[in-house]
């Protein structure tokens, strides 16, 4: 027992990290009430958790932890990902003084990070009893920072964020338990093993345990119908937040998602045809409902419940083609929509003003970073030749090759219909008049997370080759 402790402990070095680092900041944010130092620790802990993931074995040389989670290529992919995520929030939250107090800075960084290894644990998980601890390690610590800031539109969006959490919690776990009933196992490996047997005539109960475990996971995801959480937490949460909560937990749950369709394969057929449907509603309905919001943190929900649509085609077409499409656009959401949350944090932090009105004139007052806007909202909008073209392209691409062009109908459309409300704020940028006042000026971390996210954008679209590599090594998944 204590040979395979010390090999699990070898593979899982970064979540430990991560976990230690979180519980320093938590006190060093107690034991003073100036920002720094839990900023600081925030920083060593994440280039820490970096260096160890380098070294991480994978696969794993064990089962690790008796086999509740697998180290294999395919999470290594999604804990880059979760990491990467974590890194560029507390890069964004470092110049947030307009919603995060100093002295409270200690339990915020914490929160993070702990979501942060939820976040890796729902790619990780290999049985059903951890992916739900990994899930409500992310959802319990995401009510929190949703209701951190001291206002009553915070507290409200907390708590119907909770309130629905908590109802989508408790469909899940009724799934895992049915399921457990039907096959006596909990273990993906049984389960698959299980399912197999199932395969000719699936009982009912079997289709509803699958029904409500997709439930919880759509939740997270915020696919219709279980979107209606997304636009009151991002409006009423700190903007950091909504940009974590915009891409870590979607990333996580289609991973988790796709470790799921891939062990109830045999069984997958009944479910298929529903959640074809429930992928076009949702990007279709994300897209469309944006075109009349004005609120630039309900404009960004919305559009991430489009994007969302997008990258369920990728489940839903299922196969190795349309998981690499999945893996590389998540990529490039995560740098294209990180990158556009940390602009519009820095026109926040300048104005106080979160209406789509206070980008106006902002190509004159501010050309850089109207520059680095219009480019990430070109890229979320899928044009040439930048990386969330490149994204989509593969995405409609395995829609096509998989005889599912449906899909890529849908998709292409709804892209065209994104387009007039990313246009918009190009409009409202380049067109409107400017209003009197000072440049909107970057500070040192949020400018160098929006060129990082820009040069990303840029580079990885016009030379794709290597995350192309490196997405194609990651596509094995350790399920047997």
């Amino acid at each position: 027992m204590a040979t395979v402790l010390f090999d699990s402990l070898k593979a899982w070095w970064p979540e430990v990290i991560l976990s230690a680092g979180a519980m320093a900041a938590i006190i060093a944010g107690a034991w003073t009430r100036r920002a720094q130092p839990a900023l600081g620790l925030a920083w060593a802990t994440v280039l820490a958790a970096a260096a160890a993931l380098l070294r991480a074995p994978v696969p794993a040389p064990t089962d690790v932890f008796f086999g509740l989670i697998v180290c294999d290529p395919f999470s290594l992919a999604f804990r880059w990902i979760a990491l990467g995520v974590t890194a560029l929030v507390v890069l964004i939250s470092g110049a947030s003084s307009r919603d995060v107090e100093p002295g409270r800075r200690g339990e915020y960084f914490g929160l993070v990070l702990l979501i942060g290894v939820g976040l890796m644990l729902m790619a990780e998980a290999n049985h059903l009893l951890m992916a739900y601890v990994a899930l409500e390690l992310v959802s319990l610590n995401s009510y929190l920072l949703v209701g951190f800031v001291h206002d009553q539109r915070s507290a409200e969006a907390g708590l119907k964020y909770l309130l629905i959490g908590a109802l989508s919690s408790g469909l899940m776990l009724f799934g895992m338990s049915l399921l457990f009933g039907l096959t006596g196992e909990l273990s993906f490996p049984g389960l698959l093993a299980a399912a197999r047997g199932m395969a000719d005539a699936p009982p009912a109960a079997l289709s509803i345990s699958v029904a409500l475990m997709f439930a919880g996971l759509a939740f997270k995801v915020s696919m219709v119908p279980f979107h209606l959480w997304t636009p009151d937490a991002y409006e009423g949460a700190p903007l950091p937040i909504a940009a974590l909560l915009s891409v870590g937990p979607k990333a996580a749950g289609l991973a988790l998602l796709l470790r799921v369709v891939a062990v109830l394969d045999p069984v997958w057929h009944v479910c298929a045809p529903w959640v074809w449907g429930l992928t076009i509603i949702t990007m279709t309905l994300g897209n469309v409902v944006a075109l009349v919001q004005t609120n630039i943190k309900r404009l960004l929900a919305y559009s991430t419940i489009g994007q969302v649509g997008y990258l369920l085609i990728g489940v839903t077409v299922a196969g190795p083609t349309a998981q690499d499409a999945l893996v590389v656009y998540l990529v490039a959401y995560l740098f294209m929509n990180l990158g556009l949350f940390a602009c519009a944090q820095a026109v926040v932090e300048e104005t106080g003003s979160e209406s789509l009105e206070a980008f106006a004139g902002l190509g004159r007052r501010s050309p850089g970073l109207a520059l680095l806007c219009a480019l990430f909202l070109l890229s979320l909008a899928g044009l040439p030749p930048l990386l969330g073209f490149f994204g989509k392209f593969l995405l409609f691409g395995a829609a096509v090759k998989a005889g599912q062009a449906g899909l890529a109908i849908a998709g292409i459309a709804n892209s065209a219909i994104a387009l007039y409300y990313y246009v918009n704020i190009l409009r409202l940028m380049y067109v409107a008049p400017a209003p009197q006042g000072r440049p909107v000026r970057l500070t040192r971390s949020l400018r160098l997370a929006a060129v990082l996210c820009a040069l990303a954008t840029v580079g990885l679209g016009l030379a794709p080759g290597w995350l192309l590599q490196a997405v194609s090594a990651s596509r094995a998944m350790n399920l047997l």
